[in-house]
This record gives C-alpha cells, sequence and structure tokens, in this order.
C-alpha cells in the first residue's frame, strides 16, 4: 500500500477520476485537512477491498471513495473522512476492529462501528424504521451522517440491485434518513435521497400494486437462491401490461404455476451416467 491519496495517479481511469474529485473538493471545503491521514485510510480501504466489485461489475473501492466525496462536500472532519473510506472494511474484509483501532485511532473505529450498527436493526417495516432511528439518536452524529452519505451513493447507483431490495431502500430512505438528514440540516442530502427514493417507489410501481405483492407473496415458496431471478422477470412483466385486467390474469395464472416451479427447482439435477456403464 505504497500509493498516495493525492499524489500521483491511479491504474485505474474511474478510481483515478473519484480521487481527483475528493481531490478537489477538500482543496475547496477543507484546504487544511490531514492529507497523509486521509491516504493512509484510502490505501488501507483500497488494500482489503482488492478484488472485490459492486453489483455495477465497478471495483469496490469505487463506493467509499464516493462515500467521501459526499463527506468532503459536506465538510465533515478528517476522522469522518477516514471512517467513510474504511466504513465497510470490517463487515466485508478480514480486516479487524483492533486493527483499524491501531492504525487511525479509537475514534475512527469507534465511527467505523457506530455506522455499522446503523445496519443492524432487526425487524420489518415500521418495526425496523423505528429500531434504526432508535439507534441514530443515541450514536455519535458524525456516525449518522457517514450512513447518510453511504445511503446516498447506494441510492444513486439502485438500479443494479433487485427490484425488490429497491423497493426496500427507498422506503427506508424515505422514511428514515430523509428525516433524519432534516433533523442534521443536511438539506441537500434530504432532499436528493427524497428525489431519488421517490423516483424508483415510481420506476417499480408494479410491485406495490395488489398484483405484484400478492407474486412477491407467494415467491416466497421459492428457494431464496432463484427467487430474485424469476421476482425480476415477473414484476418486468406486469410493467409491460398496460390493462389492470391484464396484469390481474398474469399474476394469477403465474401465482398457480409457482407451487410446480418450486417442486421443480428443488429437484437434485439428473446424473448422468458414464460411457461404458
Amino acid at each position: 500500500m505504497s500509493r498516495r491519496l493525492l499524489g500521483r495517479p491511479e491504474p485505474d481511469a474511474g478510481q483515478d477520476d473519484a480521487l481527483a474529485r475528493l481531490r478537489e473538493i477538500l482543496r475547496v471545503t477543507r484546504p487544511g485537512a490531514d492529507i497523509e491521514l486521509i491516504g493512509r485510510a484510502y490505501e488501507a480501504a483500497e488494500h482489503w477491498h482488492q478484488g472485490q466489485t459492486r453489483r455495477s461489475g465497478d471495483p469496490y473501492i469505487t463506493h467509499p471513495l464516493a462515500v467521501a466525496a459526499i463527506l468532503a462536500e459536506a465538510g465533515a472532519d478528517d476522522e469522518m473522512l477516514c471512517a467513510g473510506l474504511l466504513h465497510e472494511t470490517i463487515e466485508d474484509t478480514p480486516y479487524t476492529l483492533d486493527a483499524l483501532s491501531r492504525e487511525f485511532g479509537a475514534k475512527v473505529a469507534a465511527l467505523v462501528t457506530e455506522t455499522a450498527a446503523l445496519d443492524h436493526a432487526k425487524g420489518q417495516g415500521r418495526r425496523r424504521a423505528a429500531r434504526v432511528m432508535a439507534a441514530a439518536e443515541s450514536a455519535d452524529a458524525r456516525a449518522v451522517v457517514i450512513k447518510l452519505a453511504d445511503r446516498l451513493h447506494n441510492m444513486r447507483t439502485i438500479q443494479f440491485i433487485p427490484q425488490a431490495k429497491q423497493l426496500r431502500k427507498a422506503g427506508e430512505s424515505l422514511d428514515i434518513f430523509a428525516p433524519a438528514a432534516a433533523r442534521l440540516r443536511m438539506d441537500s442530502i434530504g432532499a436528493e435521497l427524497e428525489t431519488l427514493a421517490c423516483a424508483t417507489m415510481k420506476r417499480n410501481r408494479h410491485a406495490r400494486s395488489a398484483s405484484g405483492r400478492l407474486l412477491l407473496a407467494v415467491a416466497a415458496l421459492l428457494p431464496a437462491a432463484t427467487r430474485v431471478r424469476w421476482c425480476e422477470e415477473w414484476l418486468g412483466e406486469l410493467h409491460t401490461l398496460p390493462a389492470r385486467r391484464g396484469r390481474a390474469r398474469f399474476a394469477i395464472h403465474t401465482m398457480l404455476g409457482i407451487p410446480r416451479l418450486a417442486v421443480t427447482v428443488r429437484l437434485p439435477a439428473p446424473r448422468h451416467r458414464r460411457p461404458g456403464r
């Protein structure tokens, strides 16, 4: 991990653009930023996320870089920027919290931990929303801001995740994160979250229709490994049907076939006999 964040350019064009953008933002918003410390945080994140990719196919490091850029635009301090770059290393890589604390200090480690904790609230719908809100109320406000930046970048790239998950993320953004942004006076982040979430809801409106909800409910009979693919295909078909009656007919026909499909996909693959046997 020898490269410096604000030094020579990276070999990957996308990363180089993101690094250049972060450098320019810091030059304007915080010319006194600890460039060496932030550079070491970038190097650690790049090292531990090496080989990982996002659903878009981009190197995973592009996500923490984007989060750091959002934070820099908001005037975040050095510890927040480091935590933003490192916010998923503990969860998704072999990097340990003890090692992170030794290298970047206890305050950065605490921010990473509290940011991750905001993702761990259990429950569904309003119950989960209430628990996330309670966790946000008790967390360091800086960790909440990091989570807002994380959610904002995920909403900007939401088209790469399954439709059902898009709707859940959009709902959480409207119910939890946009209000949290308002309380922290992060008006631009809150406004963009609302805009992206409403656009996502509108784009996936058929998944919230009666036909879509019934399809998703019956699809629970399918193994999790194949459920997402089938749901995406069925919801896409609903989207192409202009009339409500046609969508209802398609949903009923599909639901009647799901139990048989569930049995079929769970059958073991046929074993082929070897030649000569």
